[in-house]
């Protein structure tokens, strides 16, 4: 399949890059267009990294003052011995405030996926939510029990490496597995997702402890922390989603906050963006207009 124009004009388009402090951990930042402008800021999800969005975030810079972070335990941020979804809160809040996203004229909104709309909640119930024009959760929320996808904490055994960041290109796997994923769009993720240390294997660009690391604890209180929220949500869900079942939807449509918007992009599944990438950014563009 072809490359699209609009993926190959915006991966060339270079971010800001940059480096804050959280926590006394070090966070990757990356941001596009004029620091003038209202702010737009994107969060990823689990095993993913500030890299999964520059495809995307030159759609918005245009008009939006574009940053995303790498939450600590991915991409090129710094490790912890434990990870928890307040803590990528202030993750979020801390990079939305170092990039100038606070400063403009009217509040910033926040985009966050799976993990990092969970850590988005976690945020809007907070002082700092009030500070966001709105979240738009992305195929994120909370989720009955019996629905949970269950993740295996693994050995705490270091991973060898590959030989070749062409060897772990050819592994790179998403996480739920799904279809529909174009094979350069993959590519490019899985390169973004390697690097190389100074042994010259090429190793995840993510902390291999992260799952054993990370507290399951948060996931039984988003039902009480959605209508708590301090400033509007909206879910963006993908008819298929692994993640976010029927009963997933049922329930958030139950709890949120009143005028909470739930848009469903038909044939998508958790990753929406990736396999319905241009239905994703017309969305958002409609949401955030």
């Amino acid at each position: 399949m072809t490359v699209p124009q609009w993926f190959s004009r915006n991966i060339a388009v270079a971010p800001e890059r940059g480096r804050i402090e959280v926590d006394g951990c070090s966070i990757e930042t990356l941001a596009w267009g004029d620091p003038a402008r209202r702010g737009l800021l994107l969060a990823h999800g689990l095993g993913a990294n500030a890299e999964w969005w520059v495809p995307f975030a030159p759609f918005f810079a245009d008009e939006w003052r574009v940053g995303t972070l790498s939450f600590s335990g991915m991409g090129r941020s710094g490790w912890r011995d434990r990870y928890d979804m307040p803590t990528c809160a202030r993750e979020m809040a801390a990079c939305a405030d170092a990039l100038g996203l606070f400063d403009g004229s009217e509040k910033p909104w926040l985009v966050a996926h799976s993990m990092g709309g969970i850590a988005a909640i976690y945020l809007a119930a907070s002082q700092v939510g009030g500070r966001f024009g709105g979240i738009v959760l992305v195929d994120s929320g909370t989720v009955p029990s019996k629905d949970r996808l269950k993740i295996s904490p693994g050995p705490r055994t270091p991973h060898p490496g590959f030989a070749s960041q062409a060897e772990g290109v050819a592994r790179f796997r998403l996480r739920p597995p799904q279809g529909g994923v174009p094979g350069w769009f993959m590519e490019f993720l899985a390169e973004k997702s390697l690097y190389q240390r100074e042994d010259g294997r090429w190793y995840w660009h993510f902390d291999p402890n992260g799952d054993a690391n990370r507290g399951t604890e948060f996931v039984g209180a988003l039902s009480d922390l959605l209508p708590q929220a301090r400033c509007p949500l909206t879910f963006v869900w993908g008819e298929d989603s692994a993640l976010m079942t029927q009963g997933a939807k049922d329930l958030n449509r139950a709890v949120a906050p009143p005028g909470t918007r739930f848009v469903e992009i038909p044939t998508a599944h958790h990753l929406l963006m990736l396999d319905q990438p241009e239905a994703f950014v017309t969305a958002l563009r409609a949401l955030l207009g």
